[in-house]
């Protein structure tokens, strides 16, 4: 890694904290910043929700009353506002951003983006 690339890792890592977002460490669950060959990917580990979902309760029709929500659908509007708040946060802070799946937002390095 160069020193642009150092700090433009740094600067979105400044990013997330401004918004309130502390990057997590390797290996642990929360906000990931990982490299990017055009950027950095910005993806979430959420231990909040998946310690969330265990209390959260469906309500259905028949003998069984309620259930548990499946880890796949996690709570997806919890993920949709998260995902877009990063987004506005990068954008606000002049970043161009590219939304990658449900939990990974690439911030694109200027220094990779074609000049118009």
């Amino acid at each position: 890694m160069n020193d642009q690339e150092a700090q433009f890792l740094d600067a979105v890592r400044t990013v997330l904290q401004d918004a309130g977002f502390a990057p997590a460490a390797a290996g642990t669950e929360g906000v990931h910043v990982i490299q990017h060959a055009r950027g950095a990917m910005v993806g979430w580990m959420p231990e909040e929700i998946h310690r969330l979902q265990a209390r959260v309760r469906v309500r259905r029709r028949g003998p069984r009353r309620t259930r548990t929500l499946n880890r796949q659908s996690d709570l997806p509007g919890l993920r949709q506002a998260f995902g877009l708040a990063l987004a506005a946060a990068f954008r606000n802070a002049g970043f161009t951003v590219e939304d990658r799946g449900d939990e990974w937002l690439l911030v694109i390095n200027p220094a990779h983006q074609p000049e118009l």
